[in-house]
């Protein structure tokens, strides 16, 4: 995603203190897999058509937040989870046991249902206000970051998963995503994130 960044979107490339702390992502997260008790790798053409996907995806995303602008963020939370949801009502329509489940659920189930999608609206916002202000590589490292959070939380309720040593690879990817430094936009570069303006941001560019 660095090297697409540098590509695509006018960054530079990251620094050697950055590129140094990506590798120390990489090496922490091979060591928590490597240690996860649950984890097998058999579809290797799966997994790398998964990493090039992912990979377009970060920077297709931010260059729209570059490049279509919009009032509000709230607007790109609106598009994204409208256009997802499409397909779920042709599924919907055609499946009778959902209709049922629907028409029969408890006040409980329904109050389950009304904090996840609140939630998932939650983080469709931080995640789309998140890319307006961070680089699609630094976004790429905030996100793998959060799920070692996760894995962390799991890891804490549940003992069928990674030893002390792969608790301390999270640890060490966590170290490594605080030393990382967002590269900065290069002087040539017509993708830029405040779409030519010259507003304050948040962070540096």
């Amino acid at each position: 995603v660095s090297i697409a960044d540098y590509l695509f979107l006018g960054r530079r490339l990251p620094s050697p203190r950055s590129w140094a702390c990506l590798f120390a992502l990489l090496v922490g997260a091979a060591g928590y897999a490597m240690t996860d008790s649950s984890f097998h790798v058999r579809g290797y053409t799966f997994c790398a058509i998964w990493y090039v996907i992912f990979c377009m995806d970060q920077i297709y995303l931010k260059h729209i937040t570059n490049t279509v602008k919009m009032e509000s963020n709230w607007g790109r939370v609106f598009y994204s989870n409208f256009l997802a949801s499409l397909p779920l009502v042709f599924t919907y329509i055609n499946d009778s046991d959902e209709i049922e489940a629907l028409r029969t659920i408890s006040f409980s189930a329904g109050m389950a249902v009304f904090l996840s999608v609140a939630l998932g609206v939650g983080m469709s916002y931080f995640a789309w206000l998140a890319r307006s202000l961070l680089s699609a590589a630094s976004f790429t490292v905030v996100g793998n970051v959060c799920k070692v959070l996760t894995i962390a939380i799991n890891v804490m309720l549940w003992d069928k998963h990674a030893s002390a040593f792969g608790i301390g690879c999270l640890m060490f990817c966590l170290t490594a995503a605080y030393f990382y430094q967002q590269a900065p936009m290069r002087s040539d570069a017509k993708d830029s994130d405040d779409g030519g303006q010259s507003t304050k941001s948040l962070l540096p560019k």
